[in-house]
């Protein structure tokens, strides 16, 4: 039995700082059985991996809960190699307080150059 494609996609917001607000995004994960890395602060970042219709579910629950500058980034296939995965397979949400954790963390799968383009932060 062959695995079912994974994705990986980036969604931003103006920010993350309420507890309440990063409750209701980690039930929205749950929910649609995503998992993902949460950078709270400002800017708001979510780096979250799950089948593609599982995917659209998380984003179509997370806009319904209409955070300021919600949006969708960038979504891509994600190998199926489990040292691929961002946040292992256990579905939610993991809380980082910083930008350079979450890109350590794509670096570590090979996903930082990706993630800084999709964000505008390559430099000139």
């Amino acid at each position: 039995m062959q695995n079912p494609a994974l994705f990986i996609s980036i969604a931003r917001m103006h920010h993350i700082r309420s507890r309440t607000k990063f409750r209701r995004l980690q039930q929205r994960a749950d929910h649609a059985n995503v998992s993902g890395l949460a950078k709270t602060g400002r800017p708001g970042v979510l780096v979250f991996e799950g089948e593609k219709h599982n995917i659209t579910d998380f984003l179509e629950g997370a806009r319904s809960l209409r955070y300021l500058d919600f949006r969708h980034v960038a979504t891509r296939s994600l190998p199926s190699e489990p040292e691929m995965h961002i946040a292992g397979t256990k579905p939610g949400l993991r809380e980082l307080d910083d930008m350079k954790t979450l890109i350590q963390a794509l670096e570590a799968i090979g996903l930082k150059e990706w993630f800084r383009s999709e964000m505008g932060m390559n430099g000139p």
